[in-house]
């Protein structure tokens, strides 16, 4: 799995691991098909309460990307225990930043 690169569904960002929605649902079910349906499997993912809520009580999380070239954003899941997640958690993605007051 790629992590912390321009095409990668997972990266780290502040210390935490970071899930691109829907992009890594949809990218899991095209890898494995008997998985279902993607937004099936995201209620699925939400449901083991894996992921940190942000304070108004939302799921999804944004991340600012900036790049050499231009800047974007990108939503997802912020997970409080990357270790569950990775072998050896990786350094912080230099590129993205969390927001963290958005409305």
């Amino acid at each position: 799995m790629i992590i912390n690169d321009s095409r990668a569904k997972v990266h780290t960002v502040a210390g935490r691991a970071f899930l691109v929605t829907s992009g890594i649902f949809q990218q899991y079910c095209r890898t494995f098909p008997d998985a279902g349906e993607w937004r099936a499997l995201q209620k699925r993912f939400e449901a083991l309460r894996l992921h940190r809520k942000r304070p108004n009580g939302l799921n999804i999380w944004t991340c600012r990307v900036q790049g050499p070239r231009k800047t974007s954003l990108v939503k997802g899941y912020l997970i409080e225990q990357p270790e569950g997640i990775f072998e050896t958690v990786p350094a912080d993605n230099p590129f993205l930043r969390l927001v963290e007051d958005e409305p």
